[in-house]
């Protein structure tokens, strides 16, 4: 894959709940993004195999959300969340009988969870599609107009089915009204 990039965020947005509230209210708020490119294209079964004969048993994928509000050009945003989190594939040698495959792979989540996806593609979208929810009191923005952006930063190491990399993406701005 030479000179092609390993991956980039896509399918980035931002959505709150409710987009006009009271200064006593708590916002709802979800960011979600899709990694794609080579990262996601090599997370195949074939290479899983490969990866797992040279003692290569998996791919850490490091991701942090920083959710801030947007203020004038001069000035840097002011971070309002940050959260960071790892999801993990690990590639197993399973004895399944629904699985006519030597070697597979499970998703273990940030929420402690271990995934046992039955498809390729469902092991990709567990790894590589993100749904963060935050909550934040509107008593923290204060009473106006606001605008609020998310930054999402991926970041993985060099396996044999990839190099190392990192990409980052920025939503589109979100605006609120508190009263």
């Amino acid at each position: 894959m030479k000179g092609e990039q390993w991956a980039s965020i896509q399918d980035l947005n931002i959505a709150a709940s409710p987009q006009l509230a009271k200064i006593d209210d708590n916002l709802a708020l979800t960011v979600g993004f899709k990694l794609k490119g080579g990262i996601r294209r090599n997370f195949v079964r074939p290479l899983w195999e490969k990866a797992y004969d040279e003692h290569d048993l998996g791919l850490r994928m490091a991701y942090r959300v920083d959710l801030s509000r947007r203020r004038a050009k001069v000035l840097p945003g002011a971070e309002l969340k940050r959260e960071k989190f790892v999801r993990r594939g690990v590639f197993f040698w399973t004895r399944n009988p629904e699985l006519p495959y030597r070697v597979w792979a499970t998703v273990a989540t940030e929420f402690e969870t271990i995934l046992y996806p039955k498809t390729e593609e469902e092991a990709q979208t567990m790894l590589f599609d993100v749904t963060r929810s935050f909550e934040l009191p509107a008593s923290r923005l204060g009473k106006g107009h606001h605008t609020l952006e998310a930054k999402v930063h991926a970041k993985w190491g060099k396996h044999v089915f990839t190099e190392r990399g990192e990409t980052t993406a920025k939503t589109p701005t979100l605006k609120i009204d508190v009263r």
